[in-house]
């Protein structure tokens, strides 16, 4: 049965006067109309086992996909790394993330096809890739079932270590069959393709709407909004897919968008309406952050949640200390960032995605210090009261400074508005110092 993988690593060009290994094959093809640099382990050969040889392949891999700015794909079968080699071996694993990071400061992506097996050291290396794709069927883990049992005495059961456990963990973004990789890894690498930015009209100026407090959050409950994962989809376009990008649960949505030619990380958050985001959320939303500032693309923040998830076993997991990571890793992205509050905006929770260079907010959005309810029973008065007591409608938050603009809430009107921010955040160097706006506070406070 012929391999996958050799029809599209057929062309592959070994690198310029580079080291050579037989367990792993590097160099340049032709995906599509790009040209990517390939590090290919061959699991037949020692069990694709990473030493000193791999070692010096890889970095020598990602030295090229840095200095050309070409994507790399790291095609992974091993077993870990060479142990007959000792710590010469071991060894191989930082010097691979830090060749990475000459990779990351160039601004192209990584992306990791996580093959049968891959475990062990080159797993590190997997999962520190930009974009992992699993293959059906794969062993994944740090690792193998046989040391797992020789070193603890368990015996891993069915299902344990596979790309599709790893799936369900959010360790890998998404699991298709060996011989659908190629046209996923086509689809994925043409919407990370350098930015070629084509005209899209301005969408027209959207009035803030009348009503205040309370009048504007039953509003926001009642009206039929798009969930925010539904909203990222439509935000592609027809025809295409966000490339996904997946955490450990599913109370935040995550993928890469391309609109009119231009990239955008998106993060939903939360995914659905009324859903209130968890620890894992807020990892993803710091995933897509510290993701947009690598790849130096535009990072944009769908916000409608009531806030953070409140109960004991999310609290356990550290609530305030991953909203004040996420929070942070969009004040430093590298990158300009948009918010848009399509629905309820609640706290500190939702507010890990609004500390952005533009605030957009639609009809359908409110944002308060804490939701209406919650606010209700700490000042011992009424959700109605609280409400027009905060000023979370838009126009309140236009007048304090907090937005920015109104937003549109349509996808086709909002791709276009989208599109109209970023342009100006980039190309005209209005993009705004958000660390001494927010050290400042809104100027209507």
């Amino acid at each position: 049965m012929t391999d996958w993988r050799e029809p599209l690593l057929d062309g592959l060009a070994p690198l310029p006067d580079g080291p050579t290994s037989d367990a792993v094959r590097a160099g340049v093809f032709e995906l599509g109309d790009q040209a990517v640099v390939a590090v290919a382990w061959d699991f037949a050969v020692r069990g694709g086992s990473f030493g000193v040889d791999e070692a010096d392949v890889f970095v020598s891999a990602a030295r090229l996909a840095a200095r050309d700015r070409l994507p790399l794909v790291s095609f992974l079968r091993s077993g870990g790394t060479r142990l007959h080699q000792g710590m010469q071996a071991l060894v191989g694993i930082p010097r691979a993330l830090l060749a990475l990071r000459e990779v990351a400061a160039a601004h192209v992506p990584h992306v990791a096809v996580v093959d049968q097996p891959t475990t062990g050291g080159v797993w590190v290396v997997g999962s520190a890739a930009d974009i992992r794709l699993g293959v059906a069927g794969a062993t994944v883990g740090f690792s193998g079932a046989r040391a797992i049992e020789a070193m603890t005495g368990v015996a891993l059961g069915p299902g344990a270590n596979t790309a599709e456990s790893a799936l369900a963990a959010g360790l890998v973004d998404d699991v298709v069959e060996g011989e659908e990789v190629p046209a996923a890894l086509d689809a994925m690498l043409a919407t990370l393709a350098p930015d070629r930015p084509e005209p899209l009209g301005l969408p027209a100026p959207v009035p803030v709407p009348g009503r205040r407090g309370w009048e504007q959050v039953a509003h926001s409950r009642e009206v039929g909004r798009l969930d925010g994962a539904a909203l990222l989809g439509l935000l592609a376009g027809t025809g295409t897919s966000p490339v996904p990008l997946l955490g450990g649960d599913h109370t935040v949505a995550a993928g890469i968008v391309r609109i009119a030619g231009r990239r955008l990380v998106v993060a939903a958050v939360a995914a659905r309406r009324g859903l209130r985001v968890a620890p894992p959320g807020y990892r993803l939303l710091e995933r897509a952050a510290r993701l947009a500032g690598r790849l130096d693309v535009p990072l944009v923040t769908l916000v409608d949640t009531p806030g953070a998830d409140p109960l004991p076993d999310s609290e356990q997991a550290g609530t305030a200390g991953v909203i004040g990571t996420a929070m942070s890793a969009v004040l430093d992205c590298a990158a300009p960032t948009v918010a848009v509050v399509h629905g309820e905006g609640g706290s500190g929770g939702a507010l890990a995605a609004a500390v952005c260079d533009v605030v957009g907010v639609t009809p359908d959005g409110w944002f308060a210090a804490l939701g209406p309810e919650g606010a209700a029973a700490t000042l011992r008065t009424t959700p109605p009261e609280a409400a027009d007591l905060m000023g979370v409608a838009p126009g309140d938050l236009l007048a304090a400074g907090f937005a920015d603009a109104m937003a549109p809430a349509e996808p086709d009107a909002l791709r276009g508005w989208l599109v109209a921010q970023v342009d100006q955040l980039r190309g005209t160097g209005v993009r705004r110092d958000r660390w001494t706006r927010r050290l400042a506070g809104p100027p209507g406070g």
